[in-house]
């Protein structure tokens, strides 16, 4: 028994590991989703008598399963690319990681310590970078973009963790949640990249919303008051370059308005996302699979009808559009499902358990992950980076074990009472 319950102590702690070591720790998320995965390989080692799967579970594992399988069978359709199995299998590998989670009572808890640590240490990776380095962009070892949109999601599942721990009055961790916030969004900041930024008043206003009761009137307008407050100072302040990155973007939009400039950063992704609509309208049921993308746009680029320094994109820079122009109406469908069933399964829960913090944080959290995906999918194709996959999947499936099993726990205190 003490084994065993050893066995599960290693397995919250990996998943905690992968929050605190996503981009702070370049690569730091492949090592530990990999090592959670290999301990799935023990899930007939626990088998606590409490254990039973429920409609919710199984409807999270076949979506999981869905959407990996219509991944592959594109990739398949797409003249056998097999080089295209290799992300989409991540969402089937996860679900003997779902089994794991939801057979392992352990210290559940500790993932709000991972997030916090590793938002902090996200910010401090790209401080030097920016600082010491003298580098443009802060990336941990990964695109700009997705290291600034993991590390605004960081930042947010930071301020969870925040709610999570007011609810259970632990202070000191409270403030390092604040801080951890902070600083989740200080490292997509300085990595330059836009279009995590809209997720901050959208999600923000989520959060606010759903712990209005436990905050109270009086807290919940100091609260946003001093969110509004850090975000115009962010804003204005110069030196965050959030002022100047919204220019570029101004500037770049009327510049392609009026065609003097086309190949700006917002102008190249105009014309990915106008030659994926003309992609969808070739084939708008399965789509024209990724292999055709670069042989249609240099077509395209030679009619005069986007800019040749769009070319070379391989995706659509926006997650709808990239799924409508190589996998058609149906791979949107899939998508779509990806994103929304999992979020309907952590907000039921918010429904369900309506003043019981010890769960709701949990599903606020989970909810999270589909909210932030969703938003950063307008401006970047997610799936088509490895750490866009794993740290989209993993931390769901992390989520929603933890959910589970919090809600087992509540259930045996009232029959203890009982």
């Amino acid at each position: 028994m003490q084994l065993k319950a050893r066995f599960a102590m290693l397995v919250w702690f990996l998943a905690a590991m992968t929050f605190a070591g996503a981009i702070g720790i370049p690569k730091g998320f492949n090592v530990t989703t990999l090592l959670i995965f290999l301990c799935s390989f023990f899930v007939s080692f626990l088998q606590p008598t409490t254990f039973s799967v429920d409609r919710g579970d199984k409807l999270l594992v076949w979506t999981f399963f869905a959407f990996g399988v219509s991944l592959i069978a594109a990739s398949l359709y797409d003249h056998w690319q097999v080089k295209g199995l290799d992300k989409p299998s991540r969402f089937l590998l996860v679900i003997p990681v779902v089994f794991l989670l939801l057979r392992s009572k352990g210290p559940k808890e500790w993932m709000w310590y991972g997030i916090v640590v590793g938002s902090l240490l996200a910010f401090a990776h790209a401080l030097y970078e920016r600082v010491i380095l003298g580098v443009a962009r802060a990336r941990g070892g990964e695109h700009p973009i997705m290291f600034g949109d993991t590390g605004m999601m960081l930042g947010l599942l930071s301020l969870a963790a925040a709610i999570y721990f007011f609810s259970q009055k632990r202070f000191n961790w409270l403030i390092c949640s604040l801080f951890g916030g902070l600083a989740g969004m200080g490292a997509s900041v300085l990595s330059g990249s836009r279009g995590g930024w809209v997720a901050v008043p959208l999600i923000g206003l989520f959060l606010l919303w759903e712990c209005r009761d436990l905050l109270g009137k009086k807290r919940l307008m100091a609260v946003f008051s001093v969110a509004i407050f850090c975000i115009v100072t962010a804003v204005l302040v110069p030196q965050t370059g959030i002022q100047k990155r919204v220019g570029e973007a101004v500037s770049n939009i009327m510049q392609y308005s009026d065609g003097s400039k086309t190949a700006t950063s917002v102008g190249l992704r105009f014309d990915m996302w106008k030659s994926a609509i003309y992609m969808f309208q070739q084939a708008p049921v399965f789509g024209v699979g990724e292999s055709q993308v670069q042989p249609i746009k240099r077509v395209l680029a030679a009619e005069g009808k986007i800019s040749a320094k769009a070319v070379p994109f391989d995706h659509a820079h926006n997650e709808y559009l990239q799924a409508l122009s190589t996998r058609g109406i149906i791979g949107l469908f899939f998508l779509l499902a990806m994103y929304l069933v999992p979020l309907k399964l952590f907000l039921r829960k918010l429904r369900q358990h309506k003043d019981n913090w010890r769960i709701r944080s949990y599903a606020i959290g989970g909810a999270l992950i589909p909210m932030c995906y969703m938003d950063f999918a307008l401006t970047q194709t997610m799936f088509m980076h490895n750490i866009g996959v794993m740290m989209f999947a993993f931390p769901i499936a992390y989520f929603w074990a933890a959910l589970r099993w919090a809600e087992r726990d509540e259930l045996a205190k009232l029959e203890l009472k009982n």
